[in-house]
């Protein structure tokens, strides 16, 4: 697998890219016109969302409209995850705006967490982050461990572009060693996880209950570090970085009920951003099991 990524990586960047996006985007939306499973997630996921952004129930049209445009921009997401190195090399990656939220966070002097969603395109978040801070702190980021090819391929992309990689199975302790040397860490906190999983957390998401995951709470909690969430939007004339406000919360001294508390701050951003642009989240799974 990690060879034939390769050979992807350097076949396409033979060719422009506005065209690229148009054939994946084709493709990605003839695979997910097939996959009834992953259709009917996304369906579900956006009747709900839709239904609390428009005030009302959303037509079966508005619904099939959003997933249209979801399942385009997910295509150019694939081409840009292949073509990330051109795109570096051609310095078509924007800077990030409100860069003083993440400079205060970094104040205090313990680091700064950046949570991130299955939203747009977080590799290039990622890397707009990295090119304005690689010179201040690192970057790193904690990744599901995949395997095989798959997975040497995405680790080695992402330490080129400057973010180091801790997969959350083999070296989490990174992430501590990352905050305690003032560093920002990368995290996704929308993730959903089954209630079976206890590191799991039920947060309030558009309306209803869910469970996704809480490293980010938990790794905050022990470090102390500040927390925000931190994204890139596809726009009509490319991307722009963009560094929301610092996560305010109340604790409580309870552990397992702090924890909750982080979650559902982060969430309750992600949910203002995903309200604003929902096209651009990719959730293909059941949000709401």
């Amino acid at each position: 697998m990690y060879y034939i990524l390769k050979f992807f990586e350097w076949f396409i960047s033979l060719f422009p890219i506005k065209p690229l996006y148009s054939l994946s985007s084709s493709i990605t939306s003839l695979i997910f016109g097939l996959w009834k499973e992953k259709r009917d997630n996304v369906h579900r996921n956006y009747s709900l969302i839709l239904s609390k952004k428009f005030g009302r129930p959303a037509t079966e049209k508005e619904i099939k409209d959003i997933m249209k445009e979801n399942f385009k921009n997910y295509g150019m997401f694939n081409v840009e995850f292949l073509y990330m190195h051109k795109l570096i090399k051609m310095s078509a990656l924007p800077p990030i705006r409100n860069m003083e939220n993440i400079d205060k966070g970094l104040s205090f002097g313990k680091g700064m967490i950046l949570c991130t969603i299955h939203f747009s395109n977080w590799d290039i978040a990622g890397s707009i982050i990295s090119g304005q801070y690689k010179n201040k702190c690192e970057v790193w980021a904690i990744a599901d461990d995949l395997g095989g090819g798959y997975s040497k391929f995405v680790q080695e992309s992402r330490d080129r572009y400057g973010i180091k990689i801790i997969l959350s199975n083999k070296n989490l302790r990174s992430a501590y060693e990352c905050l305690k040397h003032n560093g920002l860490l990368n995290v996704l906190v929308d993730r959903p996880v089954p209630r079976s999983d206890k590191s799991g957390v039920e947060v309030e998401f558009f309306g209803k209950k869910t469970w996704v995951g809480s490293a980010a709470a938990r790794i905050a909690l022990k470090t102390g570090a500040k927390m925000l969430v931190g994204y890139a939007v596809r726009g009509s004339e490319g991307f722009y970085g963009q560094a929301g406000p610092m996560l305010n919360y109340e604790l409580t001294g309870d552990k397992e009920k702090d924890v909750q508390i982080i979650t559902q701050a982060a969430m309750r951003e992600a949910e203002k951003l995903i309200m604003e642009h929902p096209e651009q989240w990719y959730m293909f799974r059941n949000m709401w099991t």
